[in-house]
């Protein structure tokens, strides 16, 4: 298990996931989406919540495959992600759909990385948690971001959960420089990480093949 707090610990990893996305980018962008039925749903019960007025932060955008699909249904989206190359491709693919009104960032998530402060009605990140240094953290910062009465929306690998045979191989793929680093926790420790950030789990769902992707939805009160 990894999992490192401390912001010089933070500024490492983060550097290390930075150079680790960059290397897989091109790899990572023709690999298809595993489970789009969950994924489909996902973004369903996103929407959900969003309104036409609304301004949208989603951390870890990637490809940009998830904000082309919802940046039409609010005013404003902000896709970040600490790679570059990853969101070279975002923007290539954003042009080529003639998708308008994102605003791409490259930014990690964090306390530290400026993220405007109380500004958005939703805050999003799928799969990303269980490969931050400190989630807690990253919950906090995501917290920060959203305004009153706004959303965090997430949607992470409980790996305590499920999948515990990825355990090992994991670790082999990690000291090979074929993965990321990757926290482990539960479910249960995942909804303790939001409340203790004073956010109130509104939904929460497993949609995911395998079973170990957990949907939660908490509000800014």
């Amino acid at each position: 298990m990894i999992y490192q707090a401390g912001r010089f610990c933070w500024e490492i990893e983060m550097v290390t996931a930075e150079a680790f996305w960059d290397g897989v980018a091109a790899k990572y962008a023709e690999r298809p989406i595993g489970d789009m039925a969950a994924y489909d749903a996902t973004l369903e019960r996103v929407a959900s919540y969003l309104e036409p007025g609304d301004r949208v932060l989603e951390h870890g955008a990637g490809t940009g495959t998830t904000a082309i699909r919802l940046a039409p249904l609010v005013s404003g989206y902000v896709a970040a992600d600490i790679s570059g190359a990853l969101l070279g491709i975002a923007r290539e693919r954003a042009a080529a759909q003639g998708a308008e009104g994102i605003e791409f960032r490259h930014a990690g998530l964090g306390r530290d990385t400026g993220a405007d402060a109380a500004a958005f009605d939703a805050v999003m990140a799928f799969n990303l948690l269980h490969l931050m240094p400190d989630p807690q953290s990253a919950i906090h910062a995501m917290a920060d971001a959203a305004r009153p009465g706004g959303v965090v929306i997430t949607k992470t690998a409980c790996l305590n959960d499920g999948m515990r045979y990825l355990r090992p191989v994991l670790w082999i793929m990690r000291k090979l420089g074929r993965a990321p680093a990757v926290n482990i926790f539960s479910a249960a420790e995942l909804d303790r990480m939001f409340e203790e950030a004073g956010l109130k789990i509104v939904e929460t769902g497993w949609y995911s093949r395998k079973g170990a992707a957990r949907f939660v939805v908490a509000r800014k009160v």
